[in-house]
């Protein structure tokens, strides 16, 4: 269950990670069927979606959640024709995010089966409870307050979950703090179709890629807690006409913010060697900027966890990562890693002087086979089925 599957981004890492769920269930045997509010088929990301069982309230492009007041309408009103789309026959409930958490919670109680919270993102009432923790937060009282007064039915809602599934231990952490309950950690690698890239020749000269070129991408929809501006201030650190810069995501979630990013690239002087398209991208083009890449760049100041690090792993470029990022719990002193501090632009230049000085692409394919085979589409939900089980069998 999800407020949302598909549009903008497809709907972002929290949908593709369900949708890749689903479907690792349904090749163990498993029905599957997705309830949400919003679906817009054949949207970024989507195709793979298409083929599953999706139950919407409403079919067609929908805006994003921009105010509280919004957010609650959706959660309080909007979730409950979401849980009336729950099949009678369901054994267990696996409510994704929030809003979508109440709407597993009114199915789950219908229904008198286990509830299983899936918690990628920070909540509203998380960002009140631990703001030191949160990727949007505010330590004023005040606002801490209205935070944590607008957040209190998602506490209710994921004091009655029967599980809580998290990403990183870093998010379990956040968890128990909040909601004074612990959390299962089930990390989750890239969809496969990502250990397939195109020819590395034709994604760089399909981006115009010298062949002389150093190509560093990075990629993410455009919010400031991304801190691409730190990449962008390590390429004029860098200083190197061999060095050109990629950023690949949709401004559609802070325009403001990507507004600000171009002033910057002007105000360093690196308009010809830093791109930033600004639009979405299906699968194939993101696939291709990670495979024409020498490498990729991660420089979250916080995150969940980070799907994109995974991706271009499995398409064969190495990663600089920050240590803010979840999945650096599991990438950190492996090959073809190199981890640099949040908010660090010399760091990031120093990581990419010795990624420019060395042949890093070379190291990459030992952390590419652990990947595929220890953070597959198949063992997350392998390990999911264990969650389920455990819950329906006492």
């Amino acid at each position: 269950m999800h407020a949302h599957v598909g549009g903008k981004a497809g709907g972002g890492g929290g949908v593709r990670l369900m949708v890749e769920l689903a479907r690792g269930l349904e090749r163990l045997g498993h029905s599957v069927t997705i309830a949400c509010h919003d679906y817009e088929a054949g949207s970024e990301f989507a195709e793979s979606a298409d083929a599953l069982d999706i139950r919407a309230v409403r079919t067609g492009p929908a805006g994003p959640l921009t105010t509280r007041r919004a957010f609650m309408r959706s959660y309080l009103r909007e979730m409950r024709s979401v849980a009336a789309l729950v099949p009678d026959d369901a054994e267990i409930v696996n409510a994704h995010e929030s809003p979508g958490l109440h709407a597993g919670r009114l199915a789950a109680d219908r229904l008198g089966v286990p509830f299983v919270w899936t918690r990628n993102d920070e909540t509203i009432f998380e960002r009140a409870a631990v703001p030191d923790q949160a990727i949007v937060s505010d330590s004023r009282s005040l606002a801490r307050v209205a935070r944590a007064a607008a957040g209190i039915p998602e506490y209710r809602d994921a004091r009655r979950a029967n599980r809580i599934v998290v990403l990183s231990t870093g998010q379990a952490r956040m968890v128990e703090r909040s909601y004074r309950r612990d959390a299962v950690v089930v990390p989750m690698g890239p969809p496969e179709h990502f250990y397939e890239p195109p020819p590395r020749d034709e994604a760089r000269a399909g981006f115009g890629v010298a062949p002389d070129r150093f190509l560093c991408v990075g990629a993410g929809i455009l919010y400031p807690h991304r801190r691409l501006e730190d990449l962008i201030e390590a390429a004029a650190i860098v200083d190197s006409p061999r060095l050109q810069v990629l950023i690949v995501g949709s401004d559609h979630g802070d325009p403001a913010y990507a507004d600000r990013l171009e002033r910057l690239i002007a105000d360093r002087g690196l308009g010809a060697r830093v791109s930033l398209p600004r639009r979405n991208v299906s699968d194939e083009e993101l696939q291709a900027a990670y495979t024409a890449a020498d490498v990729f760049v991660f420089p979250n100041q916080r995150q969940t966890w980070g799907l994109a690090p995974l991706e271009a792993l499995a398409s064969g470029s190495p990663v600089i990562v920050s240590t803010g990022a979840g999945v650096h719990e599991v990438l950190s002193g492996r090959p073809g890693v190199i981890s640099i501090p949040p908010e660090d632009p010399p760091a990031i230049a120093d990581a990419l002087r010795r990624a420019m000085a060395g042949d890093a692409r070379s190291a990459v394919a030992e952390t590419r086979d652990w990947l595929r085979r220890e953070l597959s589409s198949e063992s997350y939900a392998r390990r999911m089925e264990d969650v389920y089980r455990e819950l329906l069998t006492g």
